[in-house]
């Protein structure tokens, strides 16, 4: 089976997010299964690159829009609205898709994430006559920015400029045969707003992670309680929430490790504001050498997750989780069993959260091997197959038909 996967960006891009993760995890699995599998993915540069990423064949098609949206600075604001525009109807990537794909012949066609590519490419395919599957990873479909959060709130209901530029999104949902979301909540989130009215495979398959489970020593028992951060540096993923929220713990009974990234700027301002011995700021590490320093890490996000790759990372080394309650992070965290979850809505009941830690050390060992036990829900071959077995599904199942 000769399976082509179109995402907006793949290895070895810089921005490697879930997502992208995900996308390459997913493309060389299904190599490893005796499959075929191509990519199409976007570059800044100009033209058509090809190239082989660990026995994968990718495309890299130079992105035809008013300007790439992943540089450093930012892009003129007066130019979104017809980038957004152009990203949902972009005939110049669709042309070059379409002609990747009369070449390479597949059986199926997979779409991921489709900023660049614009959703039309589904009407396109179609017209191919070839079974069509698209992953929900974020909320792309939903909101120009893909984050459905904006002025500090997440948009409930949906914004009237996101519903104008959106709803041709929404039609042509209706040409995919078979949709995943990476958990729960995406998918219901957009089935709940009409998209995908038409599909008739709906199902989750949750992101897998490739790590050896690791039985870690069980130290964990006295103060202080390290408690961890891995992620980007935004005030939207709850950073600060955080920040806050340990300041108001008992002095010597907590330390405090963030890992990650974040714009110059606001990186600055936070080591600055909260400059206290107890809180150490990592920079990147990687995740085998992060967890290996904490005791439980917190997820604050204050936007509405789509999946939190970060959390089942956690428990692949043990580690349990303090997670906000939104989006999918509820489907991920058993509270009280491998961590708990706390809503950043409410100002003090992370810290509520991390005091019954510090109280009762001991919960974390016992935390411990129940998130080594729910990692095996996570395993990578597990998800490979999974997504084999939905690609036989839709394969099987008589392909929509469209003019």
């Amino acid at each position: 089976m000769k399976v082509v996967l179109v995402n907006t960006l793949y290895a070895p891009t810089p921005r490697m997010g879930g997502a992208e993760l995900s996308v390459q995890s997913l493309a060389e699995g299904i190599t490893e299964a005796g499959h075929q599998a191509v990519v199409i993915s976007t570059v800044p540069q100009k033209g058509i690159q090809i190239d082989w990423v660990n026995g994968v064949k990718v495309y890299y098609i130079g992105l035809k829009n008013l300007y790439w949206p992943y540089r450093a600075r930012k892009n003129p604001v007066v130019l979104k609205p017809l980038w957004h525009a152009l990203d949902t109807y972009n005939p110049w990537m669709i042309r070059e898709g379409m002609r990747i794909l009369h070449e390479e012949h597949p059986d199926l066609v997979h779409t991921n994430t489709l900023a660049g590519f614009s959703p039309k490419i589904w009407q396109f395919v179609k017209q191919q006559g070839l079974p069509l599957m698209h992953t929900l990873h974020d909320h792309y479909l939903l909101c120009p920015r893909s984050s459905l959060f904006r002025k500090g709130q997440n948009c409930r209901p949906v914004c009237t400029s996101c519903r104008l530029f959106t709803l041709p999104r929404s039609r042509l949902s209706n040409c995919v045969d078979s949709v995943v979301g990476v958990s729960r909540y995406v998918l219901d989130r957009h089935l709940e707003l009409g998209y995908f009215a038409s599909t008739p495979k709906k199902r989750v398959i949750y992101n897998g992670y490739q790590a050896e489970l690791t039985a870690r020593p069980s130290e964990t028992g006295s103060l202080p309680i390290r408690f961890g951060y891995l992620g980007r540096l935004m005030k939207d993923k709850g950073i600060e929430v955080l920040l806050n929220s340990v300041m108001q713990l008992p002095e010597g009974a907590w330390s405090l490790e963030v890992a990650g990234r974040g714009q110059a700027a606001y990186e600055s301002y936070l080591h600055t504001r909260y400059n206290v011995p107890a809180i150490k700021f990592l920079g990147y590490l990687e995740p085998e050498i992060f967890f290996s320093k904490i005791d439980i890490l917190v997820v604050p996000s204050l936007i509405e997750e789509s999946f939190s790759r970060v959390t089942i990372e956690a428990y692949a080394h043990g580690v349990p989780v303090i997670g906000s309650h939104r989006g999918g992070i509820p489907e991920l965290v058993e509270d009280e069993r491998t961590g708990s979850l706390f809503d950043p809505a409410l100002p003090s009941d992370l810290s509520t959260k991390m005091r019954r830690y510090i109280g009762k050390p001991a919960i974390i060992r016992r935390m411990q091997s129940a998130c080594l036990s729910k990692a095996k829900a996570f395993l990578l071959k597990d998800n490979i197959m999974q997504y084999i077995d939905a690609y036989t599904d839709v394969k099987a199942y008589p392909t929509q038909q469209v003019k």
